[in-house]
């Protein structure tokens, strides 16, 4: 049996990409299971599979709203997890682990409280059809350690970028909302966007666990940034994005960073030569913005630097 060569989905297209090649093998595997994202169906991401024993990565995409998976691979030892490759969900991962197992082994899961990554031991010519990957909980532990896996450890020795603010720290729940929502943007001026508006309400929750984070242009190379409470529709307009630049030096894409399960949002702008990190954090009963921390270096080393992972 061949190994399987590895797939990876850039800019709406797929091309294959091979990321580890093994000698062909007589004795091989499947793992398969059930993709569970909370609150929503799930998202675009890559699905992988890292061979413990070998360091060997096999990856394949996962479409939005697939709800199972499966793999052909080599015997070996297996940790399994899902990175998503949509906006708001920048950093965020989701696995199999040992509270995965536990929740499939007790009826008690308030008992299960262990997020760490779970080893699957794949036998010659086996199929595990319920490897579920269930669990966006990882520790930060965990997360560092898939970082380092797909080659975004952090490389910096800076002692305020290695102490920032963690998406991880300011984890909410994904709401439980209603199908639709009547998206009410008061009397402020970008009321004409309400077409864009709910469309971005209709695309459902990227942000803080019940809110959809939308950019309106307003101008050249200018998005001021809407959030709506999908729980009643109400929009706000955070001051501190009302003119975020679409893009920064030696970055494609903008300034801003945020997920779906966190409350924190990063806003990168530049300031002369410096580039600027303001973290942000999400009040969801007053729908507002403070200030908690702020990061400034040079563009140089901006440049220098791999893109933070949240």
């Amino acid at each position: 049996m061949t190994t399987q060569g590895c797939l990876a989905r850039r800019a709406g297209s797929v091309s294959a990409v091979i990321l580890a090649l093994a000698p062909v093998i007589a004795h091989g595997g499947t793992i398969a299971g059930r993709i569970v994202f909370p609150g929503r169906d799930v998202p675009d991401a890559m699905i992988y599979a890292h061979n413990l024993d070998t360091q060997a990565q096999y990856q394949q995409p996962v479409r939005r709203g697939e709800a199972r998976f499966s793999l052909d691979l080599p015997a070996g030892r297996y940790w399994i997890f899902v990175r998503p490759e949509e906006p708001g969900l920048a950093g965020l991962y989701g696995a199999h682990t040992q509270f995965t197992v536990c929740r499939h082994t007790t009826a008690a899961e308030a008992t299960c409280t262990d997020h760490g990554l779970a080893t699957v031991e794949l036998e010659a010519q086996a199929e595990l059809n319920s490897v579920d990957i269930d669990d966006w909980m990882l520790p930060d532990e965990a997360v560092s350690e898939l970082d380092r896996i797909l080659g975004g450890a952090p490389k910096s020795d800076d002692g305020a970028e290695l102490g920032r603010p963690r998406f991880s720290e300011y984890r909410v729940p994904a709401a439980t909302l209603a199908a639709t929502v009547s998206v009410n943007p008061g009397s402020d001026a970008h009321a004409a966007e309400l077409e864009q508006l709910a469309s971005a309400a209709r695309e459902g929750h990227n942000f803080a666990g019940g809110f959809a984070l939308t950019r309106l242009s307003c101008g050249v190379d200018c998005d001021a940034v809407a959030i709506i409470d999908l729980r009643n529709g109400l929009v706000a307009f955070p001051e501190q994005l009302a003119h975020v630049s679409g893009s920064l030096p030696c970055r494609a894409g903008g300034g801003i960073a945020f997920r779906d399960d966190s409350r924190l949002l990063e806003y990168t702008r530049r300031e002369g030569e410096s580039a600027v990190t303001d973290y942000l954090l999400w009040d969801t009963g007053q729908r507002s913005f403070s200030v908690i921390a702020q990061y400034r270096r040079s563009l140089a080393r901006f440049c220098a630097a791999p893109a933070a992972t949240p």
